[in-house]
């Protein structure tokens, strides 16, 4: 039961093999029940020089030797072969996975997490003042207890405020379990088994940070739809999903089509999609944001003093002074709330009349807020409009080629 071969994954044709990452060092790997996994130190000489990183292992007074974590080695984590983590990137893509979820609504007490054996995106959620408890859901515990081991950083606690230990998988507010997380929310959520706890008991916001969205094996889950209305029916009344769903290049017609298709016909109102590109991966990660209810899209597109306010009550301080938030910001957020252009023309291309109903509402400055809650919940095109105010008229151009029949014919 073990993971498939590494031969081709990006462990060798992006570490091993490339001549631009020095003082590469295996530090450990295991084969767990579910996967192969490697933990790898390197420098990547396009961004760090070995000779820093001596230097800052010195005691000569320079700069590198008072400042040895600007200079350190990166820390890389590979399951079957393929980049998960890395020491420089993860701040990035963990804070961008959850703060942009968890600002959408109003008041998160109760957090889902399915995967994120890590550590980090239940660290992420910790630093929200209004959580009163995180359940986090992987089906690898040996993958789990090496990252505490090998990746302590990534789950390290102990400088915020309010939390009782150094380690977030042992906060208090965190119950933690090492099961099917898909087969978890279909037992306790799926129709027909809606058990007796109250509201409460309901999750506001569930982060899915799992496996990559190509793999065959996840792709087949997220087709049945049993999986997917059981996130719905976990969610309260104005519960946000979230999840990464893939390399931004593929996910444009392929993943997002799907997810979007999906998520839509169990109920949720409102989705938004949004690239992150600085987390250390060689390519964008496009992440889905599906809203239960309308109501929390005002709340997506908040403003940015808006966001500063939000983010200033509700994040926790730390006993250091530093900033519990490394990248996060309201800027950051902004760049989320418009969907990437690629994303426009797909949709236009597939979703003619919707579109040109945007456009004669643009013209005719008529924005009718009510159509997208009664009809199809994600048109970035109408959004952009909508919220901004910004025709896009290079979309209605392509449109008006007569490429639009060979475009659609090859969109699955």
């Amino acid at each position: 039961e073990g993971g498939k071969s590494v031969v081709e994954g990006e462990l060798t044709q992006d570490i091993l093999s490339q001549p631009g990452f020095e003082m590469k060092k295996q530090v450990a790997f295991v084969e767990t029940k579910y996967q192969n996994v490697h933990f790898y130190e390197a420098i990547n000489t396009r961004f760090r020089s070995v000779a820093s990183y001596e230097k800052s292992l010195s005691k000569d007074g320079s700069y590198e030797s008072l400042h040895p974590e600007l200079f350190r080695q990166d820390k890389i984590v590979f399951l079957d072969g393929d980049s998960q983590s890395s020491l420089y990137g993860e701040a990035v893509y963990h804070e961008g996975l959850v703060h942009a979820a968890m600002l959408t609504h109003p008041n998160p007490k109760r957090v889902a997490i399915i995967g994120g054996g890590e550590g980090a995106t239940l660290r992420e959620v910790l630093k929200h003042k209004t959580v009163q408890e995180v359940v986090m859901i992987d089906i690898d515990g040996e993958f789990v207890q090496l990252c505490r081991k090998y990746l302590p950083e990534w789950s390290d606690c102990s400088d915020l405020v309010g939390s009782t230990t150094p380690s977030c998988f042992d906060d208090d507010r965190a119950r933690v379990y090492f099961e099917d997380a898909f087969q978890w929310f279909i037992d306790r959520f799926a129709a027909g088994k809606r058990h007796a706890d109250p509201e409460e008991d309901f999750f506001d916001v569930i982060i899915m940070d799992a496996c990559d969205p190509t793999n065959d094996f996840v792709t087949k889950l997220y087709v049945d739809s049993t999986f997917v209305k059981s996130l719905y029916n976990g969610l309260s009344k104005s519960g946000v999903f979230i999840a990464q769903i893939g390399r931004a290049a593929a996910a444009v017609v392929d993943e997002t089509a799907m997810f979007k298709r999906m998520f839509s016909d169990v109920g949720f109102r409102s989705m938004h999609i949004y690239d992150e590109g600085r987390s250390g991966f060689y390519e964008p990660w496009s992440h889905l944001v599906a809203l239960k209810n309308t109501v929390s899209r005002k709340l997506w597109y908040q403003n940015a003093a808006n966001i500063d306010i939000e983010l200033h009550k509700r994040i926790v301080s730390t006993h250091s002074g530093e900033p519990a938030l490394l990248y996060f910001d309201a800027s950051v957020m902004l760049s989320y709330q418009l969907p990437h252009m690629v994303h426009e023309d797909v949709y236009c291309r597939l979703h003619l009349q919707q579109c040109y109903a945007v456009e004669d509402m643009v013209k005719n400055r008529d924005l009718d807020l009510t159509v997208i809650d009664d009809g199809d919940p994600f048109n970035p095109l109408y959004e952009r409009n909508v919220f901004y105010n910004k025709p896009n008229a290079t979309v209605f151009s392509i449109l008006a080629e007569n490429s639009v029949a060979k475009f659609i014919s090859l969109v699955p």
